[in-house]
């Protein structure tokens, strides 16, 4: 099950950044899950090893999106840290991890929407604007939890 957890490190969970992207209407860039169909997302990634989350945040907007960080506006980071299971365990580089952990952000963008064919790491076959509510509702069951919790803290953050 989801869980919130303050600067706690478990092992089994791998270090993540989340990025909530929205635009001048407050709709959400998500993206279709090139490995599932019908299953939208939120662009994430790892955190590397010696990385900061602000770093793994600038490096991932570009390998998933291919948007610049200069491109954004940072308005929030989440102090919390917000964990999840995922649907089965992963091993990456070594390591067997049961779910992620990770660290959210909220950027402003309104660029034009990525051509999710020409980004850097193919996680998506498509991205568009979309409303909390519609990604809440197409976005992979062990997911809603977590974007029920980033849409209620970054809600009152929205410019």
């Amino acid at each position: 099950m989801n869980s919130l957890c303050n600067e706690v490190y478990d092992p089994d969970y791998r270090p993540n950044v989340g990025i909530m992207l929205i635009n001048k209407q407050h709709q959400i860039l998500a993206g279709e899950a090139i490995h599932c169909s019908g299953e939208w997302m939120m662009p994430q990634g790892g955190i590397d090893q010696g990385e900061t989350p602000h770093q793994a945040l600038q490096r991932e907007l570009v390998e998933e999106t291919g948007i610049e960080f200069r491109a954004v506006n940072l308005i929030q980071e989440n102090s919390e840290w917000i964990s999840y299971l995922f649907r089965k365990p992963l091993i990456k580089n070594g390591q067997l991890y049961i779910g992620q952990r990770q660290k959210w952000f909220l950027l402003e963008y309104n660029g034009s929407i990525p051509n999710a064919e020409t980004t850097i790491d193919r996680e998506f076959s498509q991205f568009n604007w979309v409303e909390i509510d519609w990604l809440i509702e197409h976005t992979t069951q062990f997911k809603k939890e977590v974007y029920r919790s980033v849409f209620e803290t970054f809600h009152t953050s929205f410019p």
